[in-house]
């Protein structure tokens, strides 16, 4: 279920048309005790906010990373429909999991593959009055190259700080930093 910093909720429009729901604090996913995934944790937030499910536009994506000469690179891409700067996504296709959408837009936008490592957290807000929710995953490049696409016509390889100053999101940038936590916690761990 989604548990939200503050004491109102307010929607904001960005130059794409979304509207984001926000907060005067934060707004992060928070796991319920009887939700210990995420398909369950949208599951719990439709039925929160009492959303038709048919209605929710159901998307994913991939913050693609790289060692690149002894530092990691993180994959932005450039939409042209848009204008903006963001991390590889679509929307979902019917028949097909959220993974399995996340991996075949990140090959479709970028041209680029590799190996999933895990999700982060995933993100909620409003598109032309609908529903959209986007899961993310971790995912190592590991294959391809960049082909200009009528979706993507710039892609660009940058230092974590970089990408976040590049992103048009508040919630890509803060994948950022979640999968940085990440990486960290794995270090501290081995």
């Amino acid at each position: 279920m989604w548990s939200y910093a503050g004491n109102r909720v307010t929607e904001a429009a960005d130059k794409s048309g979304a509207e984001h729901r926000a907060t005067e604090g934060s707004m992060k996913p928070s796991p319920s005790p009887d939700a210990d995934n995420a398909d369950e944790q949208i599951a719990e937030m439709t039925a929160l906010l009492k959303i038709d499910d048919d209605e929710i536009i159901r998307a994913a994506g991939c913050l693609v990373y790289r060692e690149s000469n002894g530092r990691l690179e993180v994959l932005v891409v450039h939409r042209p429909r848009y204008d903006d700067w963001d991390l590889p996504k679509g929307k979902r296709e019917d028949g097909e999991s959220d993974l399995e959408c996340a991996i075949r837009e990140t090959k479709e936008e970028s041209g680029f593959g590799g190996e999933i490592e895990n999700e982060l957290s995933p993100d909620h807000y409003l598109v032309r009055g609908r529903d959209k929710v986007v899961r993310w995953w971790v995912m190592r490049c590991t294959d391809g190259a960049f082909e200009f696409n009528t979706e993507v016509d710039e892609i660009r390889w940058l230092e974590p700080a970089e990408a976040q100053a590049m992103l048009s999101y508040g919630h890509a940038r803060s994948l950022i930093d979640e999968w940085a936590a990440g990486r960290s916690e794995s270090v501290d761990a081995g």
